[in-house]
């Protein structure tokens, strides 16, 4: 009898999956207009194609991909500039999240993420960068929880699947890991003094840094798609 994923494994592979197609397309791989298929999809990851239907419509959602009658579901063009309006509106929505947040946040969950935080300090980033990761995603969503603006949560979470993705590519540059995990360091000693001026500004520069390691990295990838391209194309040209 074949088993059935649980719902939290099944969240697990659509968020590596919608985090992996983000990826190709941040990279070039996967080009403004290039068809995503649901059974070549669901073939490639071994995955169902009701799976892959769920990871689609998150990227629907996130606007970079589009549907058309004609043609299936379609990449579209995903920029730098996107990066930085969708980095400023993350900005603005922590920020006012903040506000209610830093007085309601328990103190106990916070000194365990800061003992988890020392802990990770002399270890070399590359060992650590998946549980600096996990650490980003669960302190973010620590003072989402805290916030008793439940309409502002909602709008967070619209967009945090995107954002965690884009700040996946910066944990694979050490000094992001090492810096990244000062700043959170930081906040977290902010948060337990209930100092929300310290922690305003803590929080604006985290996510200015953020913005620019995903720009950094995006920039990175596509030039070095772009070298390999050139590199095939010269390789053809000499065989000739």
């Amino acid at each position: 009898m074949k088993q059935t994923k649980s719902p939290q494994r099944n969240d697990e592979t659509k968020t590596r999956i919608y985090a992996d197609l983000l990826r190709r397309i941040l990279k070039g791989d996967l080009k403004p207009g290039a068809r995503l298929v649901e059974a070549q999809l669901a073939a490639q990851y071994s995955v169902s194609r009701t799976l892959i239907r769920e990871v689609l419509f998150m990227l629907l959602r996130d606007d970079l991909v589009k549907r058309n009658h004609n043609r299936g579901t379609q990449v579209v063009s995903f920029t730098p500039d996107d990066v930085e309006d969708l980095y400023e509106i993350r900005k603005n929505l922590e920020l006012l999240a903040l506000i209610t947040a830093i007085n309601a946040m328990p103190l106990e969950p916070l000194f365990q993420f800061e003992q988890r935080l020392r802990s990770l300090e002399s270890k070399p980033p590359r060992q650590v960068a998946s549980q600096h990761a996990e650490i980003d995603v669960a302190l973010h969503g620590f003072v989402f929880q805290h916030c008793r603006n439940k309409r502002l949560v909602s709008y967070l979470e619209n967009i945090s699947q995107l954002i965690h993705s884009l700040r996946l590519l910066g944990y694979e540059m050490e000094d992001v890991v090492r810096l990244t995990g000062v700043q959170h360091l930081a906040l977290v000693q902010a948060f337990v003094r209930r100092d929300l001026p310290a922690a305003e500004r803590l929080l604006a520069e985290h996510i200015d840094t953020s913005k620019k390691n995903a720009l950094q990295m995006l920039i990175l990838q596509r030039e070095g798609h772009a070298r390999r391209g050139l590199a095939v194309v010269g390789k053809v040209a000499r065989g000739r």
